[in-house]
């Protein structure tokens, strides 16, 4: 509800104008679906350039479940489904000459994948000479475990590619009354008050701590943060995986627990960025604690997934050297102190705890964690979901820095001492 497929509308038929071999293809999941979206935008596109397309002669009469349109000058567009192989195999220019120039992907969050997307481009940009123009476009998901955010994140560093986010308050207040009118202003009006999380995915495009959201009381805005590297206590967990990932985050305990700070990271995945072993890892643990030191000047106790015993027990070894005396290993349980919970749900619920008292903040360095925390989902079950859907690993890691901690950090936030 941005004016963004008006614009479309109009942009092609205007891209087509100016180029009598230009063809253009709109694609989306479902074939049927242009009927009512795609396809009469495009009729009112062509109206408002003043190019007036007549039924039967520049697009089918009535019902007919052939989708297509022609210009006067002999441009086609045609209107592909990726569920519809009879249109995509229609989909081919009209006469000798004639090349698909425009490519319109409409509400690609329907799409599987990235693959699937990028799958879809390649039918129709390969041997293309003269000028080749793509418009994505999309309603944001509102979960941001959905493919569509890491690859816009790939498209934003682009430098041919162009990422605009609008959404119906970027549209002047004529425009809005005119275009959504008085009664669904309104309704916008009204959700807003009564349900500002559904507003933000709905109307402004924004993710949202909808249903299956596990740390809704995360916010950017209040809990990232630069640390301020003034501790009385320095921590770090660490997540140890061979085909998973390994991960060390590092937190301060300020004085007088007043809060943590989550101030360094590591994170590494054999087969993303090289392949190391588990030697090499123990070595990596002892180099970016010796980083945390000499940033902090304060010993650093570093806790290990108890299920990674070998992995332990190489570490032990290496801080035996006089050179990481500073170093200590402690020992961790992750089983729950709650019969009525899972150990990870009541990790989970202490994190929000610790969220909604401000008493946690993270560097905006450690991003992987960051969005970790904004895509977590919990799965049919109920539980968290370990599916690849989120980052799982740099969450274990961050719950291990503090775990030992967790009675007393439960007790001074819920004022019991």
């Amino acid at each position: 509800m941005s004016g963004k497929s008006s614009k479309n509308e109009v942009k092609i038929p205007y891209l087509l104008a100016q180029d009598p071999t230009a063809e253009a293809v709109v694609v989306r999941k479902v074939y049927k679906d242009h009927r009512d979206t795609t396809f009469p935008g495009l009729k009112i596109g062509f109206d408002r350039l003043g190019w007036k397309l007549k039924e039967g002669k520049h697009f089918p009469r009535g019902n007919s479940t052939k989708l297509y349109m022609r210009t006067t000058q002999g441009n086609h567009i045609h209107f592909v489904g990726l569920n519809d192989y009879e249109s995509q195999k229609g989909a081919r220019p009209t006469r000798m000459g004639n090349a698909h120039k425009i490519l319109w992907l409409f509400e690609i969050t329907q799409f599987d994948s990235e693959q699937e997307l990028n799958n879809t481009i390649s039918n129709y940009v390969r041997g293309q000479k003269d000028w080749f123009i793509i418009l994505y476009e999309y309603n944001p998901h509102p979960k941001k475990s959905h493919w569509t955010y890491e690859w816009v994140k790939k498209m934003e560093a682009r430098e041919d590619a162009y990422v605009n986010h609008t959404n119906y308050s970027d549209l002047a207040d004529w425009q809005q009354e005119q275009w959504l009118g008085n009664i669904a202003m309104q309704e916008i009006e009204n959700l807003k008050k009564a349900d500002y999380e559904q507003y933000k995915s709905i109307y402004l495009g924004l993710p949202a701590n909808l249903t299956g959201t596990v740390y809704k009381q995360f916010d950017i805005a209040r809990h990232v943060k630069e640390p301020t590297y003034d501790y009385m206590e320095v921590d770090v967990g660490v997540d140890y995986g061979e085909a998973d990932a390994t991960v060390f985050t590092a937190i301060g305990i300020k004085e007088n627990y007043t809060g943590i700070e989550v101030f360094d990271t590591y994170y590494h995945k054999n087969g993303e960025d090289g392949i190391r072993n588990i030697n090499q890892y123990a070595n990596e643990l002892m180099q970016f604690c010796t980083r945390v030191y000499t940033k902090v000047k304060k010993p650093v106790t570093v806790y290990i997934d108890p299920a990674n015993l070998t992995y332990k027990k190489l570490v032990e070894e290496l801080t035996f050297s006089p050179e990481y005396s500073f170093i200590v290993v402690e020992s961790i349980t992750k089983r729950s102190s709650d019969k009525n919970k899972s150990s990870i749900q009541e990790r989970i619920d202490l994190t929000e705890v610790m969220f909604g008292a401000d008493f946690l903040t993270i560097t905006p360095k450690a991003e992987r964690l960051i969005t970790a925390f904004e895509q977590a989902e919990y799965d049919k079950k109920g539980d968290r979901a370990d599916d690849g859907r989120s980052d799982i690993d740099s969450l274990d890691s961050f719950e291990y820095s503090w775990l030992r901690e967790k009675k007393l950090i439960r007790e001074i936030i819920l004022g019991a001492i």
